[in-house]
């Protein structure tokens, strides 16, 4: 994909078991909850890692927001979904921007979705620019740094390393990259989780 750069984590080490969370996931429920994200979670769970996903840890009587701000913050790895309506939700827009704002590692998962329509949510081919421009048309409800903000969130997560998985299933990775997770390396993530994804993906489609 075009307008990657090279990522590499700094060098300081990510500890999971500073958090409280190994794993945040952040997706737009409609899309995604369903298919991608059971499968990822039962996945990442069964690889040992703690994941926190809203129908899981949410209790009832919590305040969502501060909850989820709270779980985003006490996560060590946080994973945006970029689905095609993900940005028709402004509190997934807010997750983006709390993540990139919190010390951690970012692993995007582009679902049906070309990087470079994230990065450029305005861009005219992108799923995205309707959604930017109603928030725009709404400044009296969200102001303009706070949309800015937003994507400039998407723009910088772009350019991590992640994943993408197609409409047939296939899961591709974008750049190699070196990592310093320690207790629980890249390879309990994207080969073992990921894996089982596509696997459990492709059975629904078959």
């Amino acid at each position: 994909m075009d307008g990657f750069k090279l990522y590499i984590p700094g060098a300081t080490k990510i500890s999971l078991n500073d958090k409280r969370y190994h794993v945040f996931l952040s997706f737009r429920g409609k899309d995604v909850r369903k298919t991608l994200v059971d499968h990822l979670f039962q996945a990442l769970s069964a690889a040992g890692l703690n994941v926190f996903l809203d129908s899981h840890k949410l209790k009832k009587g919590e305040i969502i927001d501060l909850c989820l701000e709270n779980a985003i913050k006490c996560s060590s790895i946080r994973i945006p979904i970029f689905s095609k309506g993900y940005a028709s939700s402004a509190w997934c827009l807010k997750e983006a921007a709390l993540m990139l704002a919190s010390p951690g590692l970012i692993i995007p998962l582009f679902y049906e979705m070309e990087p470079t329509h994230v990065r450029y949510p305005q861009g005219s081919s992108s799923p995205y620019e309707k959604s930017f421009e109603k928030y725009y048309s709404q400044l009296d409800r969200y102001s303009r740094e706070e949309i800015d903000g937003w994507k400039h969130a998407l723009e910088q997560i772009c350019c991590r390393s992640g994943w993408s998985l197609d409409m047939t299933g296939r899961i591709r990775r974008h750049r190699e990259y070196k990592s310093n997770i320690d207790s629980a390396d890249q390879h309990r993530i994207s080969a073992i989780a990921l894996k089982n994804t596509q696997d459990n993906t492709n059975r629904k489609l078959s």
